[in-house]
């Protein structure tokens, strides 16, 4: 794409579920791993200051990727036609993409400690979140059917 073309806003919820998709197959990859290790993490003993850092950072990504949507979906509220563009991608894609880091520093901490708690329950609401921010209908779009 050039500087004068805009992705679809279909190309856009495509790399929404991109996103979500890649976070759930991480999860279920790190799942099978701890499976056939038993039940046992990689790690030779846990790490458990690890169990702590995933629920600060699961938190601080949860809290800055609702306020990063809020702030650019306001910036694009405030634009009109082509220029609310960037930042109505942008509103969608950056909250994701923070919510997927920390999914994937609490499930890499599931699978190198083994235990659920805290990691995996983090990993799971980090997902819930990611999963209620893709967007399914375009807000640009006119509804009405007026052309």
């Amino acid at each position: 794409m050039n500087g004068n073309q805009q992705m679809p806003f279909a190309g856009q919820r495509i790399i929404c579920f991109a996103l979500v998709f890649g976070m759930t197959m991480y999860a279920i990859v790190a799942g099978v791993v701890i499976q056939n290790n038993e039940g046992v993490g990689l790690a030779e003993e846990p790490i458990e200051v690890l169990d702590s850092v995933v629920m600060f950072v699961g938190g601080a990504m949860a809290a800055g990727a609702l306020a990063v949507r809020m702030v650019m979906n306001k910036r694009a509220e405030a634009r009109d036609g082509p220029d609310r563009y960037l930042p109505r991608l942008l509103s969608r894609i950056v909250p994701l993409a923070m919510l997927e880091a920390g999914c994937l520093l609490a499930i890499t901490t599931w699978m190198l400690n083994g235990k659920t708690v805290p990691s995996l329950v983090v990993a799971c609401v980090l997902l819930s979140f990611a999963i209620s921010m893709v967007p399914l209908r375009d807000p640009d779009a006119d509804t009405t059917g007026n052309a």
